[in-house]
């Protein structure tokens, strides 16, 4: 069943996306590798810390350039989640360790699955919850710098009279407009895995409090949190990157080879 989804998901990105759908089933494919190894590289002893913080700044440089080109709107965007990696990475580094989370919760651990696991594989679990907060919080970050890195650079092209202020406010506006749905996306997306979860907590009775204090809920909350102050981060980085870039064409000529959007600068 697997095999016949994933062909179906191919076919679909080839026959709808065209040349472009078959670049992004192959960078998801690279993407995936890059995961792969970095599982590995946990198990083999590596720091979970800087494994993550190299697999995201890979993923980000796969999905943004390998898709959609080295140009202005990329650069920009990498260039803001490069930041805002750094930001979220202290953040949840922070946080996870003040509330002791851990890669498994204590529901987890009582799932068929990993109950008659042993929990001692010789690294950090902690390093693990925070590992896993970061890296599922990438695609929604990823989506709001690129999304208006683009929406920028179209404006720009259309107008060049623009100055950067005026370009960093048409920014934060289009920021604002894909605010509510990207938040409202990422709400969503973690309520839907953890309506398990509250199954769960209602059934065993656990009273307000209890679930408060579950390192389960409070990791699933993180995320979500987390994954918003990304999202919002983005906006007016991203905004504020994109404009010095295109108003400075000449400190940055080779660098974005865009010949056809600067000639007339």
């Amino acid at each position: 069943m697997i095999f016949l989804l994933g062909a179906v998901l191919v076919i679909l990105l080839v026959v709808i996306g065209g040349e472009r759908g078959a670049i992004t089933f192959f960078s998801l494919g690279w993407n995936l590798l890059v995961l792969t190894i970095s599982i590995l590289a946990m198990s083999w002893g590596i720091s979970p810390i800087l494994v993550t913080f190299i697999s995201c700044l890979l993923i980000s440089y796969i999905t943004l350039f390998y898709q959609n080109g080295k140009n202005a709107k990329t650069i920009a965007s990498f260039a803001a989640l490069l930041i805002g990696i750094l930001i979220l990475f202290f953040l949840t580094y922070e946080i996870g360790y003040d509330a002791k989370l851990r890669g498994l919760s204590e529901i987890l651990q009582r799932e068929d699955e990993v109950f008659g696991l042993s929990a001692d594989i010789q690294v950090s679990m902690a390093q693990i919850a925070v590992s896993m907060i970061l890296i599922g919080l990438m695609g929604a970050v990823m989506d709001t710098s690129i999304a208006v890195s683009s929406a920028v650079y179209e404006v720009y092209k259309n107008n060049r009279h623009l100055s950067v202020t005026e370009l960093f406010r048409s920014g934060m506006a289009i920021g604002r407009d894909i605010l509510g749905t990207t938040i409202n996306t990422l709400y969503f997306a973690y309520l839907g895995e953890s309506m398990m979860l509250f199954l769960l907590f209602k059934n065993f009775h656990y009273s307000v409090l209890d679930v408060i204090n579950s390192k389960a809920f409070f990791q699933e909350v993180a995320a979500i949190l987390l994954s918003g102050i990304g999202c919002v981060m983005m906006i007016p980085l991203t905004s504020s990157i994109i404009s010095y870039l295109l108003k400075n064409p000449g400190r940055f000529q080779k660098l974005l080879n865009e010949d056809e959007l600067f000639s007339n600068h």
